[in-house]
């Protein structure tokens, strides 16, 4: 896991073209046309999910991760935790769905990593995560959630 703000985001665009692609990608989104959608970057290798949304507790929510994308989740407005673990240190609730790309696990302790507007992170495939968590009450998000082919 990366975390980070939109001010340093050339650090990381050397690590590969599409992660590059990616965090460009969030320089150019206002708040003023935000809206809920899903934009195509680069065809199914990079796409954008503009989410809005408020965040809630911990209790019955899961871990996730993803065999075949890295996330990069940047919040653009408000603030919420992101729960993060190795996916090694969890139980399966759920297999991995390949249509979803994506694996379930029990909840437990983690970091927890907060993120504010022009925050983000970029979580890897062995980063099993629980996004959208209330800190301290539950606030309301504008967030886009980046899909990067590994």
């Amino acid at each position: 896991m990366i975390k980070d703000c939109i001010a340093n985001i050339d650090l990381y665009s050397k690590l590969s073209e599409r992660l590059s692609l990616a965090l460009h990608y969030l320089e150019f989104v206002g708040t003023a046309d935000f809206g809920v959608e899903t934009v195509e970057i680069s065809g199914t290798d990079v796409y954008a999910m503009h989410q809005v949304y408020t965040t809630r507790p911990a209790a019955g929510r899961l871990y996730e991760n993803h065999n075949d994308h890295i996330d990069i989740q940047f919040v653009l407005e408000g603030s919420e935790i992101i729960r993060v673990t190795d996916v090694g240190d969890l139980s399966v609730t759920k297999p991995y769905n390949a249509e979803s790309d994506a694996t379930l696990y029990a909840i437990t302790a983690g970091t927890d990593v907060k993120l504010g507007a022009g925050d983000f992170v970029i979580l890897f495939p062995h980063d099993a995560h629980v996004p959208q968590l209330e800190s301290g009450s539950p606030g309301d998000v504008k967030k886009i959630v980046i899909k990067v082919r590994v």
